[in-house]
């Protein structure tokens, strides 16, 4: 269509002026024709009627003065008779009438009826294509829609532009809600989301509990600072090595979740152990060793809720701050008699 818009309320102007001109000039000639053809007719009639009366007449009385010359009749009111049937016969039957002028004209009518049915149709159905798909948030569905004039693709494009930078906005508040805002990794609101999910589904799993060990000297000794370096530094290290075995979070503070998805326990603690043995290795941002401790748990059955299986891991976590620092604990949950075996 190029640079052309075809505006709606150019279209309902210019078919409105059409059309009732149109209409308007077929009504007028086509009456007009019909009109004059009924009056055509009639006039012939009427002449040929009237020249046989008149024809009757006349012989007629040009006869009976040949016989009786002397007699006084007169041909007025014959001719008086001849001429007033004849203007009654000039006036148009209701049925001639009907039949040339006022069933054209309905015809016509109904046309225009019909043709108008169908523009506002055809204006309504992408409005109502429009409406439907945003209703269903069937927004892919957009392109398909026939925006045929310029109100419709105008309204299509803005609706599209609203749709997008409406996902684009949940999309950032759900990583806002999601992500830790210090370190990028998802936070404890998503770690508990993601743990009753499994937990209700019953879905195996095992559940890493870390701790920086003497994360606090740091703050007071460097600063606060340094200690989220530090932090940020741990959260890409713990990411690189659990790869696609499972899913980080930050817990809190300087304690962070790995939940790692149908991982045995003894899997789970050799990918811990090379984490740990790692971070002992690097060179952190505060120029000494940062080390971590761990704490482990399997989901079992007798679990319901998140609480329990966390509660379980820190035990085994508190177990190896306990022994040393920078050493995994393992709990071993059999909950009987609520007893929780932990291995170092």
């Amino acid at each position: 269509m190029g640079k052309f818009k075809l505006k709606l309320s150019f279209v309902i102007v210019s078919m409105t002026v059409i059309v009732v001109l149109a209409t308007s000039s077929i009504s007028i000639w086509g009456s007009y024709r019909n009109f004059n053809d009924i009056l055509m007719q009639n006039k012939n009639v009427i002449q040929e009627n009237y020249v046989k009366e008149i024809t009757v007449i006349t012989e007629g009385f040009v006869q009976e003065k040949l016989k009786e010359p002397n007699q006084d009749k007169s041909i007025e009111p014959d001719v008086a008779r001849v001429v007033n049937k004849l203007l009654d016969e000039r006036v148009v039957s209701s049925s001639a009438f009907i039949k040339s002028i006022i069933v054209p004209s309905l015809i016509g009518l109904v046309i225009v009826f019909v043709l108008a049915v169908w523009l506002t149709s055809k204006i309504a159905r992408p409005l109502k294509n429009l409406s439907t798909s945003m209703e269903r948030e069937e927004i892919q569905t957009f392109e398909e829609i026939n925006d045929w004039y310029y109100e419709a693709r105008k309204l299509k494009k803005v609706v599209q532009n609203m749709a997008t930078s409406s996902e684009s906005k949940i999309g950032n508040l759900t990583n806002q809600l999601n992500l830790d805002a210090l370190t990028g990794i998802p936070n404890r609101r998503r770690m508990d989301q993601i743990l009753n999910e499994l937990i209700i589904n019953k879905v195996p799993h095992v559940i890493v509990l870390i701790d920086l060990d003497d994360f606090k000297s740091i703050n007071d000794t460097y600063g606060h600072i340094v200690g989220d370096e530090v932090l940020k530094a741990f959260a890409n290290h713990m990411q690189e090595n659990i790869e696609q075995h499972g899913l980080c979070f930050r817990y809190g503070g300087e304690e962070f979740m790995m939940i790692l998805p149908s991982m045995t326990i003894d899997a789970a603690l050799a990918l811990a152990e090379n984490l740990r043995v790692k971070q002992a290795m690097l060179d952190a941002t505060c120029g000494r060793p940062v080390t971590m401790s761990a704490g482990i748990t399997a989901f079992t059955a007798n679990i319901k809720t998140a609480n329990q299986i966390i509660t379980i891991t820190d035990r085994a976590l508190y177990k190896a701050k306990q022994s040393g620092k920078n050493r995994i604990c393992v709990a071993e949950n059999h909950l009987k008699n609520n007893e929780i075996n932990i291995e170092i």
